[in-house]
């Protein structure tokens, strides 16, 4: 070592030690934070709708079941009453039953059309459920199973 040469004086450049991966910048937690955040609320939500469309699983498991028992029997009388039945407990559950206990006729079958987004009821096949009680009604069964099934599907 020289003393009259300063550079021989210094030392070599230390680096610091790396930085760690634990524990992470707050950028990360708060990052951690709102995908959790998202996740629990994402569960809760197919929870609530999974809960809250219980009635219309249920009511198309019905469905299938009145066209079995259609399918078997022939009875057109029974398949009346069974289709009005469903579809009147579906409507109540759905929209409550200070709405939809009292109607009736054309005002029944202009809420079918309304909520499912048809003229089914009441310009077509749908419209043998007001005549449901005649002695021996025409009732294109296919038909009318099928507008009471898509109905069903449209509830939301």
């Amino acid at each position: 070592m020289n003393p009259a040469d300063p550079l021989s004086q210094l030392r070599d450049i230390h680096l610091p030690p790396p930085v760690g991966w634990w524990p992470p910048a707050m950028g990360w937690w708060l990052l951690a934070l709102l995908v959790l955040s998202a996740l629990i609320a994402g569960v809760y939500w197919l929870w609530w709708r999974h809960k809250r469309l219980a009635y219309k699983r249920e009511a198309i498991q019905h469905m299938e079941s009145i066209r079995a028992r259609y399918l078997s029997s022939r009875n057109d009388q029974q398949l009346l009453s069974d289709l009005s039945t469903l579809l009147k407990r579906t409507a109540i559950t759905r929209y409550g039953r200070d709405e939809i206990a009292g109607m009736a006729g054309e005002q029944w079958l202009a809420f079918l059309d309304q909520t499912g987004h048809t003229s089914e009821f009441s310009a077509g096949s749908g419209r043998i459920l007001v005549d449901r009680f005649a002695p021996s009604p025409k009732v294109d069964s296919s038909e009318l199973i099928q507008a009471v099934d898509l109905w069903l599907k449209k509830q939301s």
